[in-house]
């Protein structure tokens, strides 16, 4: 059933006549074109930098995709080289063996006399003549004497029995042929690689060495036909040791493998390709290693990382720099565009934005009246309001409602003493502190007249309230704020707490008046104190 006051739908929407627009129309209408040509902008926008981001990120593909094949091509290249140095050093190493071991042969199938190693002299200097990697050949006697050897120069009363070579055969019964560690050469001066071989009497017992020592300056000279580059190196290792390493360093001779990771990967597997800072010279190289077959030796091909890819980072800096200059092009013109379209929609929507701005200057002053301006608290006139409408919420949905009211104590004496500029910049930090103390968003702390202030606390009981109030109370004591008229010292509140379940028929004012009382009990019981109504 509709009342008078009810209007209608027909009686609430005018007439109109074809090719007539309502306001409301024209408005809609404008804010369907607002909205289209917003959607151009963003599309607009959207577009140049969908452009600009895949030419980034196609250009960020292909310089990955080339770096990892430049790595790929470097690996190979590498891998290759390995193979061929360690196929040729293996091939030395396997002459170097047949030579020890038909020595060996000839030895052990006849007596050590003067007449066999006499025999064998001449055979010693021919091997050592035809064969350039070969620096000498020798072979001592179970004392590591000097019996026969290569040597232009009498043998004298030589002795290699220190030798760790020779230490390792007197006491380790294998026939196997043993690569040594690099020494210098007693008869040349020379470093060289010992390759030996056990010597054994008809009896199996120890008669001494064979030994075939390598040349170190000949092994440099077969690397150096390799291009590695200024940074590349190649080595040659034993399995504890390093043999021969280009660049040539002295130092270097000696040094023993470490247990490192880039070692304890080259002994992992037989080849393969690894990236590393090298422990000699500090380097990070791209490694390729390869393990000799018959042989515990492995051989190291190693390029420089920054030499390696140094064409591969010029070429990747020409080609982002194009890449990062197009889309700069492409930016300017879409900004010059976007902005041509802005321009246009600006100067429609400049009346409706001063429009809007004037709403929004009304909004502005609305919001001024309701809040206090000393303290920045809402006023009394929003305060009113607020409580009528939470006690109404609170009766229909029977929760607690909260009043606290809240008195700067002595603030009249204040004012007397230190000039009302102090008393209003008192009661600026006392609604701070009591702001500070209320911690939801739908509480509200207003300034109810002069020194007084009021706490509205929704769904709050009367325990919640005094939780609240003590620590409002406390938060304006922290301030320590000087009140010499006081016995205190200090400037405190004293604060009245009423909280009820609104009932049909009751009134908010009657909430605020308990709050009141108990304010008044809370003054008298002598301030700086918490009363509770009833």
């Amino acid at each position: 059933m509709k009342t008078a006051s009810s209007p209608t739908p027909t009686e609430t929407a005018p007439a109109t006549s074809i090719g007539q627009w309502s306001a409301d129309d024209a408005s809609s209408l404008a804010r369907k074109t607002d909205v289209q040509k917003s959607r151009v902008i963003f599309g607009t926008t959207l577009f140049v930098v969908f452009v600009c981001a895949a030419l980034l990120v196609m250009n960020a593909w292909l310089v990955v995709r080339a770096r990892t094949a430049e790595n790929e091509q470097i690996a190979r290249a590498n891998t290759n080289l390995a193979r061929a140095v360690s196929q040729q050093i293996e091939s030395t190493v396997a002459l170097a063996e047949h030579i020890s071991s038909g020595l060996v042969f000839e030895l052990e199938r006849s007596d050590i006399t003067p007449d066999t190693l006499q025999r064998l002299q001449p055979v010693l200097v021919n091997h050592t003549s035809e064969v350039q990697a070969i620096r000498g050949l020798f072979i001592y006697d179970e004392q590591g004497r000097w019996l026969v050897h290569s040597e232009a120069s009498a043998a004298g009363s030589r002795n290699n029995s220190d030798r760790e070579y020779f230490i390792h055969h007197r006491i380790n019964p294998s026939a196997r042929t043993l690569i040594s560690g690099p020494i210098v050469s007693r008869s040349s001066g020379e470093w060289v690689i010992p390759v030996s071989r056990r010597i054994n009497d008809p009896n199996g017992n120890f008669a001494g060495v064979v030994l075939v020592t390598l040349s170190v300056k000949h092994l440099l000279a077969v690397l150096d036909r390799f291009q590695i580059g200024e940074q590349g190196a190649i080595a040659l290792f034993r399995t504890d040791q390093l043999l021969v390493r280009r660049p040539f360093r002295e130092a270097d001779m000696s040094r023993r493998n470490t247990d490192s990771p880039l070692q304890q990967r080259f002994q992992a597997s037989r080849s393969g390709t690894v990236e590393g800072r090298s422990a000699i010279d500090g380097v990070t190289r791209i490694i390729s290693f390869e393990h000799l077959l018959d042989y515990p030796l492995f051989v190291t091909v190693a390029a420089g990382k920054d030499e390696a890819l140094r064409e591969w980072k010029s070429a990747s800096i020409y080609q982002t720099t194009w890449v990062v200059l197009l889309c700069l092009i492409i930016g300017v013109s879409g900004r010059y565009l976007i902005r041509s379209m802005r321009r246009r929609l600006v100067a429609e929507l400049h009346l409706r934005s001063a429009r809007d701005a004037l709403t929004e200057a009304n909004e502005r002053l609305e919001h001024l009246a309701q809040e206090d301006g000393l303290t920045g608290l809402a006023n009394r006139r929003y305060f009113d309001a607020r409580l009528v409408l939470n006690f109404q919420q609170a009766l229909e949905s029977q929760m607690a409602l909260a009043v606290v009211m809240v008195d700067v104590d002595e603030f009249k004496k204040y004012n007397d003493l230190y000039g009302h500029l102090e008393g209003d910049e008192c009661l600026r930090r006392a609604a701070q502190a009591l702001r500070s103390a209320v911690w939801r968003s739908g509480d509200l702390v207003a300034r109810y007249g002069g020194e007084e202030m009021v706490l509205l606390l929704p769904a709050t009981d009367a325990d919640g309230a005094l939780e609240v109030a003590q620590r409002a109370r406390l938060a304006v004591a922290d301030l320590q704020i000087p009140h010499a008229a006081t016995g205190r010292g200090i400037v405190s509140v004293s604060l009245g707490v009423a909280a009820w379940v609104p009932q049909p028929g009751s009134t908010p004012f009657e909430l605020l008046k308990a709050a009141d009382e108990a304010l008044y009990l809370a003054k008298e019981g002598g301030r700086n104190t918490v009363k509770v109504h009833g």
